[in-house]
Parts: structure tokens; sequence; C-alpha cells
């Protein structure tokens, strides 16, 4: 309460964009405390958008446990993943519907149509390195090794016919390795953000944007944040999703440039693939708030 009072403070007497947007980020659950501020005895504390790394930190295969376990280690706040069901209903760890893409053996087979065990004994491979499909739970394991604050975005790959399926599955596996506190849910489906959202309303699931051509962009009532192509982003979806009280991620991919551009409209963070150039980015628009004799931990994300 007394930051909310700071920022309004702030922005009524500079009128100041970043403080307001700031303000926004506290009441919604959105930005870092990513530490003190540069003068060890100024008692000021930075706060920062979101630093999230898409399917893992670029340095290893993508959505691979090494890839988790580096974007924690270099200081992400999230790793994005995205999640699959296999046939005998294990959530993985997969972006495509079949293996073909990254198949180290060019085996290009429905993921569903496998068990997990069968998968996990496919070779994976990509930028040199042959890896293995994870399990969500494994993938779980390792954020919570990688750091002590690593944060993962599940990204719902579920069949629109069957939602609930994978839906309940992942939702099992967080509940059973307690790792709520540091998971975030989306879909592009509306119907995945409707059944977690009533099953667990305390956790934070949002809507990935991202049509195909310039459609009217929408989220639900229900979603937490948007999550969207960073060139899809403009002032008018920023004051929509301001309207609506909803924060917006951008997925800017290697195009750091049109991260910073997110972030001056206001965006409350970023996905890149590069741990370090995500961070760089994201610092860049940070501001100092005085703690007021309050000593949060540095590592942990403000929540709703």
């Amino acid at each position: 309460m007394q930051l909310v009072i700071l920022m309004v403070s702030l922005s009524l007497v500079a009128g100041v964009a970043v403080a307001a947007n700031l303000r926004r980020r506290e009441r919604d659950g959105i930005g870092i405390i990513s530490g003190p501020a540069a003068e060890a005895d100024t008692g000021r504390w930075r706060v920062r958008p979101l630093a999230i790394v898409h399917r893992g930190d670029d340095s290893a295969p993508e959505n691979s446990l090494h890839a988790i376990a580096n974007a924690g280690a270099r200081g992400a706040d999230y790793a994005e993943i995205d999640v699959r069901l296999t046939r005998d209903g294990v959530p993985v760890v997969f972006h495509d519907g079949r293996t073909g893409r990254l198949s180290a053996d060019g085996l290009d087979l429905r993921v569903s149509a496998l068990t997990a065990d069968e998968l996990q004994h496919m070779r994976m491979s990509q930028y040199g390195e042959t890896f293995h499909v994870p399990t969500l739970a494994e993938a779980i394991e390792a954020a919570k090794h990688s750091s002590d604050h690593l944060g993962l975005l599940l990204h719902l790959k579920s069949d629109p016919r069957h939602p609930a399926r994978l839906d309940d599955a992942v939702m099992a596996q967080v509940e059973d390795r307690r790792f709520a506190d540091r998971a975030m849910f989306m879909s592009t489906f509306d119907e995945d953000i409707e059944i977690v959202h009533r099953r667990h309303p305390d956790w934070t699931v949002g809507k990935c944007v991202s049509p195909k051509g310039r459609p009217r962009v929408e989220w639900p009532r229900d979603a937490s944040f948007v999550v969207m192509r960073g060139d899809r982003i403009d002032a008018r979806v920023i004051a929509h999703a301001r309207h609506d009280g909803v924060p917006v991620f951008a997925g800017v991919s290697d195009d750091y440039r049109k991260g910073n551009e997110c972030l001056r409209l206001g965006a409350d963070g970023i996905l890149g693939g590069d741990t370090r150039r995500v961070l760089g980015t994201v610092d860049r628009h940070a501001v100092d708030l005085p703690s007021r004799g309050v000593e949060p931990d540095a590592a942990t994300p403000w929540r709703r």
C-alpha cells in the first residue's frame, strides 16, 4: 500500500509515465524487485519489468533441461516452456505437435501418439547438442535447482477438443511439487484460461495472443496477463490493456530494439531468447524506489 501511495504521488508531481507504469505493475503483481540501487546506503530498491526467456536460454536446445538451468543461472525471472500431453497422459515439454523438426534420427511422429517413455527414448538435436524431451516434473525440478527464484511460464499446448486433459495433468504436477508460487500459465485458447482460473482463482493465468494478420486483439475477462508479439504492440493495444487492468508481455525473439520500444510504450516485460540480453534490456527501464524500511526478498516477483 505504501508503494501504491508513493507511485501516485510521483506521477502527480512529476508526471513521469514510467512511474505510473510501475504503480500499475505493483497493483497487478507484475514487476521484479531486482536488488539495492547502486548507492548502497540510499535505502532504495530497484524495480524493473519482468525478464522472460522464450523456451529457456538459447545457449542450449529449446525447452531442454539445460536451457531451463541456464536461464536460472543467468538470472532470468521466468523461463517460458511449452507443455503437451503424451498418449499416456504425461505432461512433457515440447513445442511442436510432431517430432520431425528436432528429431536427431529424422522421425516425424505425433507427440500425442507416443507414450512418455517412447518420446523420452527418442534423440532430439539442436545447436549441435543431443538431448531428450523432459517431462514437466523434470522441468520443475530443473527450475528449482537452477536458482532460488526462477519461475516457469507454462504455455499449455492443449487439444482444443479436450483441453481439460492437459490442464488437469499440469495443475496436478504443479500442486504435487508445490510450485504454484513460481508458475504462470498461458494458452491461446480461452477455455484453458477458464479451466485453470476456475480451479485456482489465485493462480496467474493469461492469454497468448498471436493471431495471423491484424485482427482485433482481445482476451478473456479472467486473463491475468497477455503475451503477444512485439510487432503487434502499439499505444492502442497498451491503452486497451490498461483499461482492462491486464499487464502485457512482449515476445521480441532476438530483436531487443523492439523490446526497448515495447517497454517505452508501457509493456510490463519481454520474452527473448538470450537471458543476458533480455536482462540488459529490462534493466534500462528500471526505476529506484525508497524501501521505507522494508527489505523485500530481492529475488521474489510481485504477484497478486
